[in-house]
């Protein structure tokens, strides 16, 4: 324990399975450390390539390191510590500005890394309960976490890492908490143009010198065919590419109901509003190859078998808005709706309501 500070010592004793990591300025974040996998180590019937949230710049990483806690804000950055008040009402702008604040090589979490994570919990048999029914799981009856803040219906917020075993992803101590419920979180390497899917290849948007703004030229959309990144044509209708479209249709016993599916065509269902569906009803047509459907599973975007783990768990999307980011997980008052697997991409980059936060994670970066 020797040239340990007493902070450290606290943080060892209390999780001694996880990282203590310092930014630029010299302060500490407790982060769980994510280890290199391949994709058929998580998804059914998976290839033998490398997951994408392992490739940075065309390199393959051993891991990386994400926050075992909703950041909170100190001076305006984001640090991942116990105990804390999870900082809320943030667009994506600011959380991309929060994470890199704190040095080469730290970044919002990215979709990449978040679908990693799910992938992980679901193949090892964890699906982690949290803060989606004001306070407590909609599971759980007993378990209560410390609130932040309460209205007429029970506690929102609450303070990072008080909630249950359950609550952690791999039901431990040492795993990641609140990653369903509490705040919805946003996620970065990912948007939709006009519904076409669009991302930073692999896991570039863990370096924050590939720009992720409106304009950036790191953008990419997918070739439905073969998995590949390619240009778009920045009106979301770039040939071949994947693209999101709303099939509306009355759930029986012979059809699903309405529900997103990804496909190579332009979408008739193109419009400005917010459209939902269970994430166990995505699918894709017949446009969309399995390099390209592996890589929309890979981002946690669609079930993979057993479709029934990812029932009760919903997908939000607007096709029709010119941007559209994506937070994660679900906040307090989601309910069945919360989850890992949880995704909404339906606002703009200025989007900020009291149901908002994030994390950053860190990979090693020359």
């Amino acid at each position: 324990m020797s040239g340990m500070n007493i902070v450290e010592m606290l943080f060892k004793a209390a999780c001694p399975n996880n990282e203590i990591l310092y930014d630029k300025f010299g302060r500490p974040s407790l982060m769980v450390y994510i280890p290199k996998f391949k994709m058929n180590q998580v998804i059914t019937n998976g290839s033998d390539r490398v997951h994408p949230a392992f490739i940075v710049n065309g390199i393959e990483r051993d891991g990386f390191y994400i926050s075992k806690y909703q950041n909170t804000d100190i001076d305006g950055v984001g640090y991942s510590l116990p105990m804390q008040v999870p900082c809320n009402e943030v667009d994506i702008t600011l959380s991309y500005e929060m994470s890199a604040k704190k040095g080469r090589g730290w970044h919002l979490t990215t979709a990449q890394e978040w679908g990693a994570v799910a992938l992980w919990c679901k193949r090892n048999g964890f699906l982690p309960h949290g803060n989606n029914d004001y306070g407590k799981d909609k599971r759980e009856v007993i378990f209560r976490a410390s609130p932040v803040e309460c209205d007429e219906k029970g506690a929102k917020r609450v303070l990072t890492g008080t909630g249950p075993l359950t609550w952690s992803h791999d039901g431990t101590v040492a795993g990641i908490w609140d990653l369903n419920g509490n705040l919805s979180e946003w996620v970065g390497g990912i948007r939709f143009v006009y519904g076409e899917l669009q991302v930073l290849p692999n896991n570039d948007g863990a370096d924050i010198l590939n720009s992720q703004d409106s304009d950036s030229d790191a953008w990419r959309a997918i070739d439905a065919e073969t998995g590949e990144y390619i240009k778009p044509d920045g009106n979301g209708t770039t040939l071949g590419s994947i693209k999101a479209d709303y099939r509306d249709e009355p759930f029986d016993v012979n059809n699903w109901g309405s529900r997103w599916v990804f496909t190579a065509k332009n979408p008739p269902s193109r419009a400005d509003k917010l459209r939902r569906c269970d994430m166990s009803f995505i699918t894709c047509d017949e446009t969309v190859r399995d390099a390209a459907r592996e890589l929309l599973i890979a981002y946690g975007l669609m079930f993979n078998e057993p479709y029934f783990d990812y029932k009760e768990q919903y997908a939000y999307l607007n096709n029709g808005l010119q941007e559209a980011y994506m937070y994660r997980g679900g906040y307090w008052g989601s309910g069945a709706f919360a989850g890992v697997f949880c995704w909404s991409c339906s606002w703009g980059r200025g989007h900020r309501y009291e149901g908002n936060g994030f994390r950053a994670s860190y990979i090693k970066l020359p």
